[in-house]
């Protein structure tokens, strides 16, 4: 039986596009009828994830519970938010039963498992999610190995991820994930998780030279397959 997706968007707006273009290009359909319904609130008000977990601004979960309310009225049955940061205040939300929501850190790192069985992960997120550890219960689940960016790198990963919700041209930032990535190569890792919905739109400029995991993609999978979709 098919399902209706509810995509709980706008941190940040363009993620939340390339979520939804993913979900159609994944979406095995040779007509309109054949792809899924979604109701999408694109919501870019939302305060700070990032403030709210490093400095207490805002909180974001009013914002966020308003949006899953909204979308629940209207008929979502299946809830899904294309923002890595923002699953550190899933547990702070309610959701309606018997309304279903896919864990993003649960599904990429699963992906991760999958793919790359006893290979040791480079991780690439805001500093939120590196600071908080919000990976990190999901990793060590799956014993899977891991390492983060140094703290300047990660700094400067904060600064690229400013960038793409900034609209700044994707080509200049391209060269410094490559030089975050490679350090991160030297010290072990095999692999790479895009663990922020604005790393994806970065590596499309220019894909990144080693194997990664892209956490936008393993979520509109797992949609599509939940909702009773069938992948491309």
């Amino acid at each position: 039986m098919k399902k209706v997706l509810g995509i709980l968007g706008g941190m940040g707006p363009q993620a939340t596009i390339d979520l939804q273009q993913k979900i159609l290009n994944l979406t095995k359909a040779e007509s309109d009828a054949e792809h899924l319904r979604v109701f999408i609130d694109n919501h870019p008000q939302i305060p700070d994830r990032i403030g709210a977990v490093l400095n207490n601004t805002t909180s974001p979960v009013p914002a966020m519970q308003e949006s899953l309310n909204k979308l629940c009225t209207i008929g979502a049955e299946c809830i899904i938010m294309p923002c890595i940061s923002a699953h550190y205040f899933l547990k702070q939300l309610s959701i309606p039963p018997p309304v279903n929501f896919l864990d993003m850190l649960q599904i990429s790192c699963q992906a991760c498992s999958d793919n790359y069985a006893n290979s040791t992960a480079g991780i690439l997120c805001s500093e939120a999610t590196a600071k908080s550890g919000l990976l990190d219960p999901y990793l060590k689940r799956l014993s899977i190995p891991y390492i983060y960016p140094k703290t300047e790198h990660q700094q400067l990963l904060s600064r690229l991820i400013l960038g793409v919700k900034a609209q700044a041209n994707l080509a200049l930032l391209t060269a410094d994930l490559h030089l975050i990535a490679e350090e991160l190569q030297k010290r072990g890792a095999d692999y790479f998780l895009l663990a922020c919905t604005e790393l994806p739109i970065i590596v499309q400029s220019e894909p990144l030279p080693y194997p990664y995991v892209d956490a936008t993609k393993e979520l509109a999978k797992a949609a599509i397959l939940h909702c009773g979709y069938v992948l491309k």
